[in-house]
């Protein structure tokens, strides 16, 4: 494991309340880990239920994007944005993931051609896995972060 000098603001293009992720936990060659507590405070939150498990999808993609940002970082270049273009049989073993608990999420790449990629992806907490998927995302030739919303 390759340790991440970076915040995952600089990583990820995304800002604000959107940016949902909340640590990189680790990196290597071809995987990327991520974290995130759940709080009251967080977007998407139902008081007495907890997050959404349909968010997960979007954690896992946020994950992948913390990927795509470190290699972009390591290379030089600006971090770049992607889009998710489909996800293919997500599993969630719960409805919504509770209050307090910090997910970890894992994203491994199983095939990238330049410009499209598939992740394997898992949700755990503790040593359970929570939820899976496998996601198919797309990254544009030359796509960087807009001007202006450069990450911190």
């Amino acid at each position: 494991m390759t340790p991440v000098p970076w915040l995952v603001s600089e990583l990820v293009p995304h800002s604000g309340p959107m940016l949902l992720l909340d640590d990189v936990l680790g990196a290597g060659p071809d995987w990327v880990m991520a974290g995130v507590r759940i709080a009251e405070d967080s977007l998407f939150f139902d008081p007495g239920a907890g997050m959404p498990c349909w968010l997960g999808l979007e954690y896992m993609a946020q994950t992948i994007a913390l990927y795509s940002g470190i290699h972009a970082r390591r290379d030089g270049r600006p971090v770049p944005i992607g889009l998710l273009l489909g996800s293919r049989r997500y599993q969630a073993l719960t409805g919504h993931f509770a209050l307090g608990s910090y997910l970890r999420i894992h994203a491994r790449q199983e095939w990238y051609d330049g410009q499209m990629g598939i992740f394997d992806c898992r949700i755990e907490e503790d040593e359970r896995c929570l939820a899976w998927a496998r996601l198919k995302v797309f990254l544009p030739s030359g796509a960087t972060t807009p001007p202006g919303r450069e990450p911190r």
